[in-house]
């Protein structure tokens, strides 16, 4: 009995783990990144919608017909050199 006990203990506590993790992971929100979109006419990524990191793809007009949204690695700026991050809407 004592050795079912020993073994029983730690699968317990895996399991535990478990719960507790994901509970904390589906509670965080998805982080607003400021959104850019490329114009030709200037030749440069100019500020677009606020987007976020995890869903559906993010496009200025939110339908999944619209320019695509990206981000940058860097900070906020308002004509990046490069913005290659792929954005998803905000819930």
């Amino acid at each position: 009995m004592k050795n079912y006990i020993l073994v029983l203990i730690p699968i317990l506590i895996g399991i535990g783990t478990v719960y507790i993790t994901k509970t904390e992971k589906s509670d965080i929100r998805t982080a607003a990144r400021q959104g850019y979109i490329f114009n030709y006419a200037t030749n440069q990524w100019n500020r677009s919608v606020m987007c976020g990191t995890d869903g559906i793809i993010c496009t200025v007009n939110g339908l999944p017909t619209g320019q695509q949204v990206f981000g940058t690695d860097g900070p906020e700026i308002d004509h990046p050199e490069t913005a290659n991050v792929e954005l998803y809407k905000l819930d």
